[in-house]
Protein backbone atom coordinates (compact mmCIF):
# COMPACT_ATOMS: atom_id res chain seq x y z
CA UNK A 1 0.00 0.00 0.00
CA UNK A 2 3.22 2.12 0.53
CA UNK A 3 4.04 1.42 -2.51
CA UNK A 4 0.73 2.64 -4.38
CA UNK A 5 0.58 5.90 -2.18
CA UNK A 6 4.31 6.97 -3.37
CA UNK A 7 3.49 6.26 -6.65
CA UNK A 8 0.16 8.25 -6.68
CA UNK A 9 1.24 11.02 -4.47
CA UNK A 10 1.81 13.66 -7.44
CA UNK A 11 -2.12 12.99 -8.18
CA UNK A 12 -3.54 12.73 -4.84
CA UNK A 13 -1.89 16.29 -4.13
CA UNK A 14 -3.65 17.04 -7.69
CA UNK A 15 -7.08 15.77 -6.61
CA UNK A 16 -6.72 17.68 -3.44
CA UNK A 17 -6.07 20.89 -5.11
CA UNK A 18 -9.31 20.25 -7.10
CA UNK A 19 -11.15 19.88 -4.50
CA UNK A 20 -9.71 22.94 -2.19
CA UNK A 21 -9.84 24.95 -5.16
CA UNK A 22 -13.08 24.21 -5.92
CA UNK A 23 -14.44 24.12 -1.95
CA UNK A 24 -12.75 27.38 -1.90
CA UNK A 25 -15.02 28.74 -4.44
CA UNK A 26 -17.76 27.65 -3.47
CA UNK A 27 -17.56 29.38 -0.02
CA UNK A 28 -16.44 32.50 -1.51
CA UNK A 29 -19.52 32.24 -3.67
CA UNK A 30 -22.11 31.63 -1.24
CA UNK A 31 -20.34 34.38 1.11
CA UNK A 32 -19.73 37.32 -0.84
CA UNK A 33 -18.55 36.75 -4.42
CA UNK A 34 -16.49 33.97 -6.42
CA UNK A 35 -14.04 36.76 -7.25
CA UNK A 36 -13.59 38.33 -3.80
CA UNK A 37 -9.98 39.22 -3.54
CA UNK A 38 -9.62 37.40 -0.35
CA UNK A 39 -10.71 34.13 -2.11
CA UNK A 40 -8.28 34.58 -5.55
CA UNK A 41 -5.46 35.05 -2.45
CA UNK A 42 -6.71 31.88 -0.90
CA UNK A 43 -6.83 29.96 -4.25
CA UNK A 44 -3.67 31.40 -5.18
CA UNK A 45 -1.57 30.46 -1.74
CA UNK A 46 -3.14 27.21 -1.37
CA UNK A 47 -2.66 26.56 -5.58
CA UNK A 48 1.68 27.51 -4.53
CA UNK A 49 1.12 25.00 -1.39
CA UNK A 50 0.27 21.93 -3.74
CA UNK A 51 2.71 23.17 -6.41
CA UNK A 52 5.52 22.99 -3.92
CA UNK A 53 4.26 19.48 -2.89
CA UNK A 54 3.83 18.02 -6.41
CA UNK A 55 7.51 19.31 -7.20
CA UNK A 56 8.72 17.92 -4.47
CA UNK A 57 7.44 14.68 -4.95
CA UNK A 58 8.46 14.87 -8.59
CA UNK A 59 12.32 15.77 -7.88
CA UNK A 60 12.71 13.14 -5.02
CA UNK A 61 11.19 10.65 -7.32
CA UNK A 62 13.61 11.62 -10.04
CA UNK A 63 16.14 11.18 -8.09
CA UNK A 64 15.46 7.68 -6.91
CA UNK A 65 14.97 6.92 -10.53
CA UNK A 66 18.26 8.03 -11.43
CA UNK A 67 19.91 6.17 -8.81
CA UNK A 68 18.63 3.15 -9.93
CA UNK A 69 17.99 -0.15 -8.52
CA UNK A 70 15.84 -2.61 -9.13
CA UNK A 71 13.38 -3.08 -12.02
CA UNK A 72 10.02 -2.78 -9.91
CA UNK A 73 11.36 0.23 -7.87
CA UNK A 74 12.81 1.95 -10.95
CA UNK A 75 9.49 1.51 -12.48
CA UNK A 76 7.44 3.10 -8.99
CA UNK A 77 10.21 5.97 -9.16
CA UNK A 78 8.81 6.54 -13.18
CA UNK A 79 5.33 6.37 -12.64
CA UNK A 80 6.12 8.69 -9.41
CA UNK A 81 8.08 11.06 -11.43
CA UNK A 82 5.64 11.65 -14.35
CA UNK A 83 2.92 11.50 -12.61
CA UNK A 84 4.42 14.13 -10.33
CA UNK A 85 5.16 16.21 -13.29
CA UNK A 86 1.84 15.62 -14.91
CA UNK A 87 -0.04 17.06 -11.64
CA UNK A 88 2.14 20.27 -11.33
CA UNK A 89 1.51 21.40 -14.84
CA UNK A 90 -2.44 19.93 -13.71
CA UNK A 91 -2.24 21.82 -10.83
CA UNK A 92 -1.03 25.45 -12.77
CA UNK A 93 -3.04 25.19 -15.37
CA UNK A 94 -5.95 24.81 -12.92
CA UNK A 95 -5.02 27.64 -10.14
CA UNK A 96 -4.00 29.81 -12.76
CA UNK A 97 -7.56 31.36 -14.03
CA UNK A 98 -8.84 31.53 -10.83
CA UNK A 99 -5.89 33.75 -9.93
CA UNK A 100 -5.82 36.00 -12.73
CA UNK A 101 -9.69 36.54 -12.76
Amino acid sequence: MKRWAYMLGGLIVWTVHFLGVYGIASVADVAAHASHPLSRATVGVFTLVCLIAAGWLTVDAGRRWRRGGDEMAGFANAIAATGGAVSAVSILWQGLPAVVG
